[in-house]
């Protein structure tokens, strides 16, 4: 099978690899030339770290991966190759404008026949589906990060998304080793309408000086379990991407959960993106001993810690 995937970022490389090591043949674009240029070091090395993980015994395994995957510099050859594909994937980031905006511009030029798969993590499915004028053949593909080591996919149907779209969507999930399920088109679907909120207090109870960064996440991992805490589980994310989404699930649904709370823009602010920038709520200059940074600087406890942090 053939995808065009359109994005190369960390969710981008993430499905470029997943798809590539699956036997399928890639063909992905970006229009920001330095995000384009890491993917063929990025993919294999994700590829190398499945293989790792899952004890894959082939020596040829990541370049083999690798050989199915073709960069585009130029918009229009991308577009060429992608008529000839049976999904167009589309990996960019959070903003409903932009991608009805880019969708409408790159679908109508590609058969009919061209599956369109989203992969965003909240937004609705109609109005890129309406945008892209192909609304019976699109639907979202939610992949966790990392997508080669994730295996959960969230499927969001929209209004008219017919039911031969979401079989061939699971059936080709499932060729692919991931782990599909049906979720509902509502703000957060429903991983991150469960996860998001919890993100977001834990952000402000750090910013009210109830919590700090290590015991936060030692205490999540220890006591339920997860892999990592939630301030670990923000960094991988990225700051601007939390802020978006955010952002959007609080436009969407009025909730004020969802209101990102000013530690979070005033970090984006500062470039304290995340592992992806080498700081956040972690310290990543080593990135395999990353260690958690003192954000008392953030506590917001008058109006006037309030005035100073939007300087």
């Amino acid at each position: 099978m053939k995808f065009a995937i359109l994005g190369t970022g960390i969710m981008g490389r993430g499905w470029i690899t997943q798809c590539s090591m699956t036997g399928h043949e890639v063909h992905c674009f970006d229009a920001n030339s330095e995000s384009l240029s890491g993917v063929a070091a990025g993919c294999e090395k994700l590829a190398a770290s499945v293989a790792k993980k899952f004890k894959i015994d082939d020596p040829d395994f990541v370049t083999r991966a690798a050989s199915r995957i073709t960069t585009y510099q130029d918009k229009e050859a991308f577009i060429a190759a992608a008529k000839n594909c049976d999904v167009f994937l589309e990996v960019i980031f959070e903003d409903l404008k932009l991608k009805c905006k880019v969708l409408a511009e790159y679908l109508p030029q590609l058969p009919e026949k061209v599956f369109f798969w989203s992969n965003t993590s909240s937004l609705d499915i109609n109005p890129m589906a309406e945008a892209g004028g192909r609304p019976e053949r699109s639907i979202i593909t939610h992949g966790m990060n990392p997508v080669p080591l994730m295996p959960g996919v969230e499927v969001v149907p929209g209004e008219k998304t017919s039911a031969q779209t979401v079989a061939f969507t699971r059936q080709t999930l499932l060729d692919m080793k991931k782990a599909p399920f049906l979720a509902p088109n509502i703000p957060g679907f429903w991983v991150n309408r469960l996860l998001v909120p919890q993100m977001l207090d834990a952000v402000r109870l750090l910013e009210q000086g109830k919590i700090k960064v290590e015991d936060g996440d030692i205490g999540l991992n220890t006591s339920l379990g997860h892999p990592q805490g939630t301030f670990k589980l923000h960094d991988f994310v990225t700051a601007p991407t939390m802020l978006r989404v955010a952002l959007q699930m609080y436009q969407a649904s009025n909730d004020p959960r969802m209101y990102p709370p000013l530690t979070l823009m005033r970090m984006v602010k500062n470039g304290e993106l995340g592992a992806s920038s080498g700081k956040g709520f972690y310290d990543w200059s080593d990135p395999r001993n990353p260690k958690a940074r003192d954000l008392s600087h953030y506590v917001i406890s008058t109006a006037e810690d309030i005035i100073d942090q939007l300087k």
